[in-house]
């Protein structure tokens, strides 16, 4: 069985193993404004689902290279103009074709990272919605008929959806977003940090100042990797990985296969929305835009 096919069982069974609370479909996922999965929303027990932000990168070929070898679905939220070097001619999309095709070919979902990265929070309602399209745009520009919407999303930094800013500015960046797609945040306490840097330049591409030797590249990724697998205990968790770094890549096959040996299974967060409720992050998009 091929490994899309089998990505595709798996989607099939996880959706009709568990049941969704649909008596509200949006119930306090829409607290922001936007429907989505916030930090202390939700997860079913012993599901992991794998994010990746900031890509694609020289280092995702071979994260997807991984997760074919597990044959782990995962879920990446990209960036167009994001990476060092990059413009809207000699965008990440473009450089990086055949990585994104192969990214849904092989069963991943693929959700809208912005195309610039920039924090929402000082953005107006227009520039936040305009983050989303002009990516989006990209994306369907460069990979044609390989190219699909992308309604889940990932505001870059988290922002504002984190502890420490006020409700107002949360909700008006949710109803901003609102109409473009479903928020997808992750576990706090499962942000991998493996975007903090131990030396400059560590991200992005390949060369000579990556040192997969260096001691403190190892303690880096042994951090890593005891952050995510020491407080699972058996509950759901979304994590953060970022595949833009080489830690990322190094450390994943060992995550994936303590959790497995602890009893977890691995899903996509359209699954996720499956589950939750009873609909596809599109069919949901729908629904939100119909209600207003």
């Amino acid at each position: 069985m091929r490994f899309s096919a089998l990505i595709l069982f798996y989607t099939l069974v996880f959706s009709c193993a568990t049941s969704p609370d649909r008596r509200d479909p949006t119930g306090s996922s829409a607290r922001y404004g936007a429907v989505g999965f916030y930090d202390g929303d939700p997860v079913p027990d012993k599901v992991a689902y794998l994010t990746f932000d900031d890509g694609p990168s020289d280092w995702t070929s071979e994260i997807l290279d991984v997760l074919r070898s597990e044959k782990i679905p995962a879920t990446f939220f990209i960036c167009g103009i994001w990476a060092p070097n990059v413009n809207r001619t000699n965008n990440s999309f473009r450089k990086f074709r055949d990585v994104l095709v192969r990214m849904r070919r092989e069963g991943h979902a693929v959700g809208n990272h912005t195309i610039g990265h920039r924090n929402l929070m000082p953005l107006s309602e227009e520039k936040i919605r305009n983050q989303f399209r002009e990516n989006q745009e990209m994306y369907d520009r460069e990979l044609g008929k390989e190219s699909a919407p992308m309604t889940l999303l990932r505001p870059p930094f988290g922002s504002p959806f984190n502890r420490s800013v006020s409700e107002e500015s949360k909700r008006r960046v949710g109803l901003a977003l609102r109409r473009e797609g479903i928020v997808a945040m992750w576990s706090k306490h499962f942000d991998s940090s493996d975007s903090k840097d131990w030396v400059r330049g560590e991200w992005y591409e390949k060369g000579p100042r990556v040192n997969l030797d260096d001691e403190r590249f190892k303690a880096k990724m042994e951090r890593i990797y005891s952050r995510l697998v020491s407080g699972a205990n058996g509950k759901g968790i979304v994590v953060l990985f970022h595949d833009t770094h080489p830690t990322t890549k190094e450390i994943l096959t060992s995550v994936i296969r303590k959790l497995h040996a602890e009893g977890y299974r691995f899903a996509t967060m359209e699954e996720y929305s499956l589950w939750r409720w009873g609909k596809s992050s599109s069919e949901l998009l729908v629904t939100e835009r119909n209600s207003e």
